[in-house]
């Protein structure tokens, strides 16, 4: 006799209520293992990108196929809904419903790499979760009747990596599948997972996004649809609300066209289509680029400079702001009391051009000082720093204040890309492998901190780096080999992701830890 049957299969990533079951438009990120060694961290390289096709509700046969195939035994009709065939997870998936139209009886099996299936507790209409799941390749059967009426196959992957942000005390990341993390120092909202809390170990943020950038006491992302959200705490109006906190994500404005953003100290700014520029926040040293008359913007206010049509990137440093234009011109603003912005010692409230005839490809604002890639034509890319020197920042070997890009790269090492944290700065050659000066005493180098300082741009490691991060004392990165996140530094706070705090300079890289 024929029967109606629908199994509707809702997974996504196990991490308690941040999603709910059966939902596509917001597919499952999330579980990594916990600190493992590099070797268990690579998994299948092949395993292809994290979160599968987002756009993908199908109904499928156990084959495969198309919608409304009969599969099982007899005439089974079967439809499957909620979770595209062949999607990947990190470790756990949760909130799988199984339901039948007629309220028959259902069982469930699980196999591994085509192992044998083992039986999973599960009952019809009630939602159930794989939990602590190895890496492989994984199917899901539906039993009706003792035979297999619908299955689903899934692999369970190391997590893979987009993107790492460094704030002053809290880290955040992007995964390849646009879910992001932040951990660390939260008692100021800046984790962003509602919380208002520090967290050791990685606390998810809800949506999907883009971009990230840890500040001082806030954070601001750009969501995968152009939308910007600031979070965390910010008496200035950092946060571009109007508000002086959230502690999860807050809409700016509107406009769904953000193309990059900066949280500095007590500021942001950011790029929108069109290279149009926008500063918030504390303007009282001039960072926000709006003019003497302006104490504090409290929503993105368009910076103007004469001769400049377009921006192509901006970095927010403490109380400075350093901005590119299309053309690769760099100007800076904000306070002078460390050179960043000129020699003069004067408060610069509005945009300057800064370093004459050089054209940057990128820029990098730390504390007291800044960093950019000169764009070498013809010749290697070199990186130059200025503003304060006390630690070596600069990389030229000399403690002295700069107050312009010196006529010297950093080191003697072609450098393609640079971060700068606190009092250090670090920067990728062209063939993936990280170099980093300045202050070392948190480690935040990645050498034993016995060595307080290194003048010149020194190799971390033989590992190759996609992107690196660097916070106040700490560093992130992504390898390359296996797209895994290691974090090195000062954990006072967690900014490691470690699951715990410590004082200790922890100066060697090492995975964070998942708790999901």
């Amino acid at each position: 006799m024929k029967r109606e049957l629908l199994v509707a299969l809702g997974l996504s990533v196990g991490l308690g209520a941040a999603w709910g079951c059966g939902e596509p438009e917001e597919d499952p990120v999330e579980d990594v293992g916990v600190e493992e060694d590099a070797g268990d961290v690579g998994g299948d390289e092949d395993a292809g990108d994290v979160g599968g096709d987002e756009d993908t509700d199908v109904e499928e046969d156990a084959d495969g196929g198309d919608e409304d195939t009969d599969v099982g035994g007899g005439d089974v009709n079967v439809e499957v809904e909620g979770v595209p065939e062949g999607r990947t997870y990190f470790r756990s998936v949760s909130g799988v419903v199984v339901t039948c139209e007629e309220g028959c009886e259902v069982a469930c099996e699980l196999s591994l790499n085509g192992g044998a299936a083992e039986a999973v507790a599960c009952e019809e209409g009630q939602a159930f979760d794989l939990e602590g799941l190895e890496y492989g390749e994984y199917q899901l059967g539906v039993v009706v009747d003792g035979e297999v009426a619908a299955t689903r196959s899934f692999e369970v992957h190391p997590p893979e990596w987009a993107s790492v942000s460094g704030g002053a005390g809290h880290t955040c990341a992007i995964l390849l599948d646009g879910h992001l993390v932040c951990f660390g120092g939260g008692d100021e909202g800046q984790l962003g997972d509602g919380a208002g809390a520090s967290s050791a170990e990685a606390v998810l943020v809800d949506e999907t996004w883009s971009s990230v950038d840890a500040g001082t006491s806030h954070t601001c992302a750009i969501s995968e649809e152009g939308a910007l959200y600031c979070w965390g705490t910010s008496a200035e109006g950092a946060l571009g609300t109007g508000e002086t906190s959230s502690n999860l994500p807050a809409q700016v404005g509107v406009e769904s066209d953000w193309q990059s953003v900066s949280a500095g100290g007590s500021h942001s700014c950011g790029i929108r289509a069109g290279g149009a520029l926008y500063c918030w926040g504390d303007s009282t040293q001039g960072a926000t680029g709006l003019g003497s008359e302006v104490s504090e913007a409290t929503e993105p206010v368009l910076v103007e400079a004469d001769g400049v049509s377009a921006w192509s990137a901006v970095s927010a440093g403490d109380g400075f702001t350093c901005a590119l234009t299309d053309a690769g011109a760099l100007y800076c603003w904000g306070r002078a009391d460390a050179g960043v912005v000129g020699p003069n010692g004067d408060t610069v409230s509005e945009p300057r051009a800064y370093a004459g005839e050089l054209e940057f490809s990128a820029i990098s604002a730390g504390l007291v000082h800044a960093c950019g890639v000169v764009d070498g034509g013809e010749s290697p890319d070199d990186v130059q720093c200025w503003g304060e020197g006390a630690a070596y920042q600069l990389g030229t070997g000399e403690t002295r204040r700069e107050n312009s890009p010196t006529t010297r790269a950093v080191g003697s090492v072609e450098l393609s890309s640079v971060v700068s944290g606190a009092a250090f700065s670090c920067g990728l050659a062209p063939d993936g492998t990280l170099n980093c000066w300045g202050s070392n005493a948190s480690g935040q180098l990645g050498f034993d901190p016995v060595t307080a300082e290194f003048p010149f741009p020194a190799q971390v490691s033989e590992d190759v780096w996609e992107t690196v991060g660097a916070g106040f004392a700490h560093s992130c990165g992504v390898r390359a080999s296996d797209k895994s996140l290691l974090c090195w530094g000062d954990n006072s706070a967690g900014a490691l992701g470690r699951g715990n705090v410590s004082e200790e300079a922890l100066f060697e890289g090492a995975e964070i830890v998942w708790p999901f």
